[in-house]
């Protein structure tokens, strides 16, 4: 397991890592609005005194590959009748089901979700004699489906889109990332933060602070991100033409694409990353611990007695203490 982890000592080393600039940068930099894509160094790690509260936080984060997959493909049919559209229909899927099973997918993971099973009509005129009307007519059947794939090597959805593509399905809708022991992520990233938390409060200690003996609050929160919701659009630098020269005549036809990246949470506000270092897109599980530790005064306060004296005032102006 690799572990990420940032003190609150080693300032300096903070300071080197920020300023230092890095000598490999992609087309992203050339985007006008490329600055939302950094954002690494904009919320610090918090550990303040506020009067006598002291404000610890913890952020750790985990990025786990997934367990399984779910591929969903959408498929439209149309066909004269009904039973022709819903013949060619079936003949599809089963032909994209037995596809797949070469590639390790079992039967039972494959899944058609009926969406739509509709009439379709077409716009017929009829002339008349000084007019024309236009008016809808039967045409045929349409039917739409999702198909759901599941599968546990990521490595293979190229080959599932391979075989889709043989029966005509187009269209990859989304895919989604399974983790099936989701709850131990968080009982491992609370088992580290608790101790680097330990570690702050042993830190303050030293420094003179009586953080044993002040009064404390917690709280903790946790999230998860799923690659789904981490792909930004970026234009692409390239242009492209797929008919640069046509008989000899020059063909202005360049375009410049527009495409996507996968961008990860970034590290720069997180004390403690597992697994850093990552090429598949993998869901990152995030825990926040916060406490707060009310400070006792710095001197112990003394007891306020009260202290009576009774004064006998003579004839003659003297003063003397009555001892009662």
């Amino acid at each position: 397991m690799h572990v990420l982890t940032r003190s609150l000592l080693l300032v300096p080393a903070i300071l080197f890592t920020a300023l230092a600039r890095p000598q490999a940068m992609g087309n992203l930099m050339y985007e006008t609005n490329s600055r939302i894509f950094f954002q690494q160094a904009e919320q610090p790690v918090k550990a303040t005194v506020q009067g006598k509260l002291l404000v610890l936080e913890v952020n750790a984060m985990m990025n786990m590959r997934a367990d399984s997959y779910l591929a969903i493909f959408h498929i439209t049919q149309l066909g004269q009748s009904a039973e022709e559209a819903d013949s060619l229909m079936n003949k599809r899927i089963d032909g994209f089901t037995r596809r797949v099973k070469k590639e390790g997918v079992k039967e039972a993971d494959v899944f058609a979700d009926m969406l739509s099973f509709v009439p379709v009509y077409e716009i017929e005129s009829t002339r008349k004699l000084f007019s024309t009307t236009y008016q809808e007519v039967p045409a045929g059947f349409e039917i739409q489906k999702n198909i759901h794939v599941k599968f546990r090597d990521a490595r293979i959805l190229d080959k599932l889109v391979t075989a889709a593509a043989k029966e005509e399905i187009y269209d990859l809708v989304k895919v989604d990332f399974f983790v099936h022991q989701q709850s131990a992520c968080y009982d491992t990233l609370r088992l580290f933060a608790n101790r680097l938390l330990q570690q702050k409060l042993d830190n303050f200690a030293k420094l003179g602070l009586k953080v044993s003996e002040g009064h404390r609050t917690a709280a903790e929160q946790n999230g998860a991100y799923f690659p789904l919701d981490r792909y930004a659009a970026y234009k692409s630098r390239v242009q492209t033409s797929l008919n640069s020269r046509r008989k000899g005549q020059l063909v202005n036809d360049v375009r410049q694409p527009s495409s996507f990246f996968y961008n990860k949470v970034p590290y720069g506000r997180f004390d403690i990353v597992l697994h850093a270092e990552i090429t598949e897109p993998p869901v990152q599980y995030t825990y926040n611990l916060t406490m707060q530790i009310q400070l006792p005064e710095g001197f112990p306060k003394k007891e306020a007695k009260e202290i009576v004296k009774y004064i006998w005032i003579t004839d003659k102006g003297d003063m003397k203490e009555l001892k009662l």
